[in-house]
């Protein structure tokens, strides 16, 4: 099974390592990583808002996807 990494990316230019699944692919993980990203809005909701994203990493390190949070955020207001 493919492994995946979910990296937040934020606007500092600093990536915050997340963590690393074993899902058996991208529909998979892109589902992870919007419940993830999700969760971040959430835990901040009573503070300034996230900006950045969630980079969705393969095995080899190589980004295969990315979630905005601002778009994200603003579908879940």
């Amino acid at each position: 099974m493919p492994a995946y990494r979910f990296r937040l990316c934020t606007p500092d230019h600093h990536p915050h390592g997340m963590e690393r699944r074993d899902l058996p692919d991208l529909r998979a993980a892109l589902i992870a990583g919007h419940g993830l990203a999700r969760a971040l809005l959430r835990r901040r909701a009573d503070r300034a808002p996230l900006r950045g994203s969630l980079d969705i990493e393969d095995e080899r390190d190589q980004p295969v996807a990315r979630i905005l949070l601002a778009d994200l955020a603003r579908q879940l207001s």
